[in-house]
């Protein structure tokens, strides 16, 4: 009997062990895409040496290795959109080199500019006295470079004017540098102005500026041809599930000034792509899933636009659209955009949570056009977005990378997502 007693006993620590290792090899698949897609190969999946095709063609093969299938025309859904690229972005004052990303970042639209400058400093005192700061921008030597600081100003619409001024070549000025209090994020942008702005951090403006030299080149391409990437599994109907992500970052500015762009968003993309070894390993499925992996979200939603356009099968046999955007924290929860605007999902989101407990708390919110769901939204079909609440790497700069990332709620977030079908399914049989 002993003998049988330890017997049991090892066979249910091995088969305990068995079931840990399978939640570490989940999470270490997790752990691999995340580490490939904040790789500097893929230069922050951006528009710089087309990082954005790097990352689909890695995308488009870890999905045809796991098995999923591609619609008719492959796995790859091509389009173009207008993008301003920065290949080179260099700023030194007094011949020291600023830090990109640490120091300044540049402006979405930002123009070219090669050269050595004198730069006009403009302060707050000059700000307050039109006169006199128009006789300084005029008196300088041309090409003009000026410095905008408006600590102590007080005055937004006063700045807001300056600003404006300065931007449109009014005063025939070459660049503009804009003082900030801390180093503002960054994002590729769909615009291009004739001159450079650089924002720059105010502890990294030497008391004395006597230089600025500066080597930016920009490249706005009318027609960037871009891709999503899009696959799917068969279920038991033809209505579909389908999992989002916007898989594009904030890119390089060049060579070096590389964004990992880990939380926002490879961690989604990340956890699309294990959602499709879930649902490839498991039994067949009730709905058809779709897995959507959209570029172009950076500078306005331009994958999910282009697709909602023009899908691959009718919008209307999508049953719900399961968006992620930045879910690999969860300390404090997780928000639920649009829950406000779909009742019923909502409402079994938060009877899962409640039974499961797998969330801190899931704060219902408007669905805003703050990620890949609200063009489906705009669209009318069934559509929410989860967004975890916590710390990691700050988005949009360069503190947003992979070890960044805590996972601290992973695997509950996908427990609660994987449950929804389930309950969908579930309230068509009591139907």
């Amino acid at each position: 009997m002993k003998y049988i007693t330890l017997r049991f006993s090892a066979l249910f620590f091995l088969m305990f062990a068995i079931m840990k290792l399978s939640e570490a090899q989940d999470t270490q698949f997790v752990r691999k895409q995340l580490i490939k897609l904040c790789g500097p190969e893929m230069y922050g999946r951006g528009y710089y040496k087309r990082g954005d095709g790097i990352a689909a063609d890695y995308i488009a093969s870890q999905l045809k290795q796991l098995g999923i299938k591609s619609f008719p025309a492959g796995y790859l859904q091509p389009y173009t959109f207008n993008v301003n690229i920065m290949n080179s972005v260099i700023v030194k004052f007094n011949g020291q080199e600023l830090i990109f990303n640490k120091d300044y970042v540049v402006g979405p639209k930002c123009g070219s500019l090669t050269g050595k400058f004198k730069p006009v400093i403009i302060n707050a005192s000059l700000m307050l006295r039109p006169e006199k700061f128009i006789a300084a921008v005029n008196e300088a030597p041309a090409p003009k470079v000026v410095l905008l600081d408006s600590a102590g100003l007080k005055n937004p619409e006063l700045f807001r004017f300056i600003k404006t001024l300065a931007t449109e070549k009014q005063l025939g000025i070459a660049a503009l540098i804009e003082v900030f209090a801390t180093t503002p994020g960054t994002y590729p942008g769909r615009g291009e102005m004739k001159i450079p702005v650089i924002e720059v951090n105010r502890k990294s403006v030497p008391d004395t500026l006597n230089e600025v030299e500066l080597n930016i080149a920009n490249e706005y391409n009318e027609n960037y041809p871009t891709q999503n990437v899009i696959a799917y599994l068969q279920g038991q109907t033809d209505q579909f599930i389908v999992f989002t992500a916007h898989y594009d970052g904030y890119g390089s500015y060049g060579e070096g000034n590389y964004n990992a762009a880990a939380e926002d968003n490879a961690s989604g993309t990340a956890m699309v792509m294990d959602l499709a070894r879930y649902y490839k390993a498991g039994k067949k499925p009730y709905y058809s899933v779709a897995f959507m992996l959209f570029s172009g979200e950076e500078v306005g939603l331009m994958g999910s636009k282009y697709y909602v356009s023009n899908p691959l099968f009718p919008l209307d046999k999508i049953k719900l659209v399961i968006n992620l955007d930045m879910v690999m924290t969860g300390q404090d929860g997780v928000f639920l955009f649009n829950g406000n605007g779909r009742p019923n999902e909502a409402a079994i989101v938060q009877k899962i949570n409640e039974e499961k407990q797998y969330m801190k708390n899931v704060e219902n919110r408007d669905g805003t056009a703050n990620s890949d769901h609200y063009p489906f939204q705009e669209k009318g079909v069934p559509a929410i977005f989860f967004l975890t609440k916590g710390s990691s790497g700050r988005g949009h700069g360069p503190d947003d990378t992979y070890d960044k990332l805590p996972l601290y709620a992973y695997e509950n977030l996908f427990k609660l997502v994987i449950a929804i079908p389930e309950e969908l399914r579930k309230q068509e049989i009591v139907k």
